[in-house]
């Protein structure tokens, strides 16, 4: 099988954003072999691996974590007993979460519960507990054009004049720019392989995205009306109900939580949080238990190539 994980995807060390992209692809991968209903995929990791012994081990730590948490309850979980028999990885930019867990009862019955797998050692340590293509209808009313929208208008030609390429349509840049292909435009083929660490190239592309998360920000600054609160409030409330499974390398143990109500209850009122340099980067608002809700507007791959997205964290009070 080709798309074998790799069980170091589980180890400490990250050597970098598209490291841990193919870390965070071979932990679900992992888990979907580990918990299959299929016993021939579970024993490509629990009995033909070489990793046997590793794969055993997480196996356990993570149906234990689930159970254990489960026994307890949570919001909207009343406390059961039994245990995880299947899990189904789900797929698809439809999903907010990336697996179905089976959970069956000591009476018999199956619980079915959404599964977000993180890295680290609590969801209010993640990046992210959701992230939104920088596209119309995302955060912001339609009375305010998207960041994507708005790159286009007023940073692109800057950036393809980098690259000496041809400025794609603009239904042609919305439509392919959330995707991962970078050969998918001329000048984003050219300038991912000149986009390396400290190069002139890289110190211009990030002072044009810096530049330009600073100006939207900026906007929406100017015209606080336009942050869509009642859409933001509806996918806030998509979280309630998850189980967020946490892999903390350091402990090599899974922690499970869920947001309360209270937590993805959004209050009225923005706020921005700056860079050293004094740009703004994020989008903050605020839950009726006291935690900052920051939206981190950022460029996924590589900066002003492909990818802008709001990653939506929660901090501790």
């Amino acid at each position: 099988m080709d798309d074998m994980p790799r069980l170091k995807a589980f180890g400490k060390l990250l050597e970098g954003r598209g490291d841990n992209d193919f870390q965070n692809s071979d932990r679900e991968r992992a888990i979907e072999l580990l918990f299959s209903p299929d016993s021939d995929k579970q024993d490509l990791l629990l009995e033909k691996s070489s990793d046997r012994n590793g794969w055993r081990v997480i196996r356990s730590a993570f149906s234990e974590s689930i159970e254990r948490y489960v026994s307890e309850g949570g919001p909207g979980i009343p406390p059961q007993h039994g245990n995880l028999v299947h899990v189904e990885r789900m797929g698809g930019r439809s999903r907010n979460y990336d697996f179905n867990g089976y959970f069956k009862t000591d009476t018999g019955s199956i619980s079915k519960f959404k599964i977000e797998l993180k890295r680290g050692a609590s969801i209010y340590d993640q990046p992210q507990f959701l992230q939104l293509y920088a596209l119309e209808g995302n955060l912001v009313t339609s009375d305010l054009p998207s960041y994507l929208s708005f790159f286009y208008d007023n940073y692109l030609p800057d950036v393809v004049e980098i690259a000496g390429s041809p400025i794609p349509s603009k239904t042609e840049y919305v439509k392919k720019c959330v995707g991962t292909n970078y050969k998918v435009f001329p000048h984003t083929e050219t300038l991912y392989n000149l986009d390396q660490k400290d190069s002139i190239v890289n110190k211009h592309l990030q002072k044009i995205a810096f530049d330009s998360i600073d100006a939207y920000l900026r906007q929406i600054e100017n015209r606080p009306e336009a942050v869509d609160l009642k859409t933001i409030q509806d996918r806030m409330d998509d979280q309630i109900g998850k189980l967020f499974v946490s892999w903390n390398p350091n402990t090599s143990s899974f922690f499970v939580e869920m947001f309360s109500v209270e937590s993805m209850k959004i209050k009225a009122g923005i706020s921005f949080k700056k860079r050293k340099s004094g740009l703004r980067s994020s989008l903050v608002l605020n839950n009726t238990s006291g935690n900052e809700i920051q939206c981190l507007l950022r460029w996924k791959n590589h900066n002003c190539l492909l990818g802008p997205a709001w990653q939506i964290s929660l901090r501790s009070a």
